[in-house]
């Protein structure tokens, strides 16, 4: 099993990860507690958390529908952020043991129809398709379906009825949702490489191997595709060839995707130094340090880069922070804290920037995009 080389020292959010996947991979099946994967339509977001999925609805400040899996596992949990497209969503679930006279995990896609209340209508479940866990959100373009697992592959699936058209074997797991581009798939993985696949035939077009694995998402510009490594670099790669065109050094790992706005690109490294750098040639434009562990995506809205960040791994009762900076300086505009880590990327809802956390006092928190204000929190009901 590849391990990259590593500090003494991480965040507990990567300790959780490894060890989840250790545990996967050596055929122990445990719970996941997890952290939500969080998507958005523009009008609701979806919340993926425990064995559920959330729908909620934005303007109506309320829940739309909630999905818990018919004769679902007891220890059955989402991890991956639900993909939403025109009505459709599809999520898998992080998978659940097949019991004594199976020793493998039973790891299942589920597509839905979205609806404005009550519960959403099932397109179609497959069980077949993976056949282990899913850590990547799945990636719809079309009537197309890509999804990333821990054992290595990357799968095609036709969308609108669940069935399989490739499948492409990397050198370790999948963890990024794949980034696309003109039938193109730029894949990233574990083993330190990332691929470019033909995406209606999944032959590989390229491979570029880095310094370290790659744990994110790609993100793509019009020549260049950005991804981010824990070899402490963010590496610029030419689209058609895979070749290095520069390097962004930061200070650690890279966790998460960067995100590219107006020709710059904004990245962080897991001890809280925020990046902006020129999207052609990687000169720096400023530097930022929050002092704060940071293992999700900037999101860039207008003039600001929002920054969703955890806390010291030996904080009694740990909390979390959203942090707004001006994308011409990196000057902080406001910050707010909420009450556990953030270790998802926050969406943006009209003025809503919203963030998704693992808390018994909230699941959603938003706060306003212009001055940081608490707009609305929701928990969700207690069950009964």
């Amino acid at each position: 099993m590849y391990a990259a080389k590593r500090p003494l020292r991480r965040p507990a959010i990567f300790l959780l990860i490894i060890a989840s996947y250790l545990l996967a991979a050596c055929g122990a099946r445990t719970a996941n507690t997890n952290w939500p994967g969080l998507s958005t339509d523009g009008q609701k977001v979806y919340v993926a958390y425990g064995p559920k999925v959330l729908a909620y609805d934005v303007a109506a400040q309320k829940a739309a529908w909630s999905f818990f899996p018919a004769d679902a596992a007891p220890t059955l949990q989402f991890f991956a952020a639900p993909s939403v497209q025109d009505g459709r969503i599809i999520l898998g679930d992080f998978g659940a043991s097949g019991g004594m006279l199976s020793p493998g995990v039973v790891v299942t896609l589920y597509a839905l129809n979205d609806t404005d209340q009550g519960t959403p209508e099932s397109l179609w479940t497959n069980s077949e398709l993976v056949s282990d866990r899913i850590v990547a959100p799945p990636l719809q373009i079309g009537d197309q379906l890509f999804v990333g697992t821990a054992n290595n592959f990357l799968i095609a699936v036709d969308a609108t009825s669940g069935v399989k058209q490739w499948e492409f074997e990397a050198g370790h797991s999948i963890w990024g949702q794949p980034a696309y581009k003109e039938g193109v798939l730029y894949v990233s993985s574990l083993d330190k490489s990332i691929y470019a696949l033909d995406a209606a035939t999944g032959q590989k077009r390229w491979q570029t191997e880095l310094g370290g694995a790659l744990a994110s998402s790609p993100v793509v510009n019009t020549n260049l595709v950005y991804v981010a490594s824990f070899d402490n670099k963010l590496h610029a790669l030419d689209m058609q060839t895979g070749e290095e065109k520069w390097v962004a050094e930061a200070q650690d790992w890279i966790w998460d995707a960067p995100a590219f706005a107006g020709g710059i690109v904004y990245f962080a490294d897991i001890k809280g130094n925020i990046f902006a750098v020129d999207g052609e040639s990687g000169e720096q434009i400023w530097s930022q340090q929050l002092k704060l562990p940071v293992q999700t995506s900037p999101v860039v809205v207008d003039e600001t880069v929002y920054i969703a960040s955890g806390d010291d791994i030996k904080a009694e009762n740990p909390q979390g922070a959203l942090t707004a900076l001006d994308i011409a300086d990196g000057k902080q505009k406001w910050q707010q804290t909420a009450p556990a880590p953030l270790y998802t990327t926050p969406v943006v809802v009209g003025n809503d920037i919203i963030v998704a956390l693992q808390s018994e006092s909230a699941l959603l928190i938003a706060f306003d995009a212009e001055t940081g204000s608490q707009n609305w929190i929701y928990t969700p009901p207690q069950e009964q």
